[in-house]
């Protein structure tokens, strides 16, 4: 595990993606990063990240049939935004010129615009759709007043990223564990944000950040998630994946409780098989 402290910088965000990000509404729920391009030259291509990635959803599963498109052969990078009332805008970069000759605008209830040959839009809410097909682009993620604190608490940047403002996906798993469950929901309403971001090279390296009104809840929930961390251990000391992440770093950074962890690849394999690991790809599945 980390055996410094020591903060890492957090890696610049590539202009492309930026520019991506202005194509997504103003306040999401959930936004989920993935650049396949970069992940596929990674050594846990093969051995774990193709075989978690799919398209389980009937309506997903419609959209890319329709477009001619394969999930895992044709895309270079996919940008994935949800809000509150179920609108989803989805931004496809393909990694070749889309070939389909007629490209239908209408895909069940979505709609698709094509920015250029290899970048698709497309969404399921339709006044959004008029605005930016006649050029009328409304507010946008990067005017979010938290933008520019979610994008520099965002450690990796360049394989795969998840934001959310849904702290109720996690506050249950919490609530099972701890009797002060009033206190608990009150300090959860102080989250902002939650992001997890990964990095693959020799080593996997999971970074999580937690941002809260100020300082003082975050320290509070840095106790919190510790203690959390401890009774897993404690209740599931045969799990791998709690084993490693029991070595966890956690500290304060401004108002964000920051979290970082390195599973060294030979127990990649083992951590797959955890109970826990396989409720956190669900949430963000």
């Amino acid at each position: 595990m980390f055996s410094s402290c020591v903060k890492e910088v957090s890696e610049p965000i590539e202009p492309s993606v930026l520019k991506k990000l202005k194509l997504l509404p103003l306040e999401p729920v959930n936004v989920i990063y993935l650049n396949f391009n970069k992940i596929k030259k990674s050594k846990y291509w093969k051995d774990f990240v193709s075989s978690d990635y799919t398209t389980n959803s009937n309506e997903n599963v419609k959209i890319f049939d329709s477009l001619g498109i394969n999930f895992i052969k044709d895309i270079d990078e996919i940008i994935l935004a949800t809000e509150w009332d179920g609108k989803n805008t989805i931004i496809i970069s393909l990694n070749k010129p889309y070939q389909k000759s007629e490209l239908s605008e209408v895909i069940g209830d979505f709609s698709l615009v094509k920015l250029s040959d290899r970048i698709l839009l497309i969404m399921n809410d339709q006044i959004r759709y008029r605005k930016i097909k006649e050029g009328r682009f409304e507010p946008s993620f990067i005017e979010h007043p938290h933008f520019r604190r979610i994008i520099n608490s965002i450690k990796y940047k360049d394989h795969f990223w998840f934001f959310t403002r849904n702290t109720a996906i996690f506050l249950k798993s919490l609530k099972d564990n701890f009797k002060e469950s009033e206190s608990l929901e009150n300090l959860f309403r102080s989250i902002n944000f939650i992001i997890f971001s990964i990095k693959l090279e020799n080593d996997f390296y999971l970074n999580s950040h937690w941002e809260c009104t100020d300082e003082n809840k975050a320290y509070l929930l840095k106790s919190v998630l510790n203690g959390f961390i401890s009774i897993l251990a404690l209740t599931q000391p045969n799990d791998p994946f709690i084993r490693e992440i029991s070595k966890a770093n956690f500290y304060v950074d401004r108002k964000g409780v920051e979290i970082l962890i390195k599973f060294s690849r030979k127990y990649i394999d083992l951590i797959r098989e955890s109970i826990i690991a396989k409720k956190l790809k669900e949430l963000v599945g």
